[in-house]
């Protein structure tokens, strides 16, 4: 943790991985973020763009605590 107690490393089980986003995510996120039947039930429309989607990385998935979930490879 961090000093102001966020996290600012990753944490690791033996299948996944949470860590803060990062701008590289954005494909992968357009991938799913473009599907009306994910962000609708949510109240946020579907992705239009990569670029939709690394604005979302940028504003809102920037705030503290929010995390991405990865599965390791």
């Amino acid at each position: 943790m961090g000093k102001n107690g966020l996290l600012e490393q990753e944490i690791a089980t033996e299948r996944l991985i949470l860590r803060p986003w990062m701008e590289s995510d954005a494909e992968s996120l357009y991938k799913y973020a473009n599907d009306p039947a994910i962000g609708q039930p949510a109240g946020w429309p579907p992705h239009t763009s990569v670029e939709d989607s690394l604005n979302v990385i940028r504003t809102v998935f920037s705030a503290p605590e929010t995390y991405a979930v990865v599965l390791r490879e």
